[in-house]
């Protein structure tokens, strides 16, 4: 398995960034990677989401499975492409409260026959979604105001 990892201090409590992250129907309003998300935050529901394509057109879509929900600090999925053999990825945020607010840990996991193909690819890539969606969602903490 391989994994990327980004980590980002967000200015406001920890209680007010997982409920951000566990709403994810409303992905789409502040995340620039999410075209569309829908789905229960529960462990074990199947969530669907559309990633941003080139020209704000709609990406690619995966259906992912809670594999971890530990309110309010983990929360994390995992999808499969033919079970698994040719591609899995999990995401996983973890939160950890901080004197300043929240640390959070945004990782993406990958396992599967297409990984090494794509890898040096992912390398480049994915920290820039990664980071893009952090920002945003530090940008939305941090409001005073919802």
């Amino acid at each position: 398995m391989r994994e990327i990892s980004t980590e980002i201090e967000i200015n406001a409590p920890t209680a007010k960034v997982w409920a951000i992250l566990t709403d994810i129907e409303n992905w789409s309003n502040w995340s620039p990677i999410i075209k569309n998300a829908s789905g229960s935050a529960a462990l074990g529901s199947k969530l669907s989401i559309t990633m941003c394509g080139k020209n704000d057109n709609a990406g690619p879509k995966y259906e992912p499975i809670i594999t971890a929900f530990d309110e309010p600090t983990l929360f994390a999925w995992r999808a499969t492409m033919m079970n698994g053999l040719l591609f899995t990825n999990g995401k996983i945020f973890d939160l950890i409260e901080t004197e300043s607010g929240t640390a959070l840990t945004h990782k993406e996991t990958f396992s599967g026959l297409m990984v090494p193909m794509m890898w040096n690819q992912m390398k480049m890539g994915v920290p820039i979604m990664l980071n893009s969606m952090n920002l945003a969602l530090k940008e939305k903490a941090e409001k005073t105001s919802d």
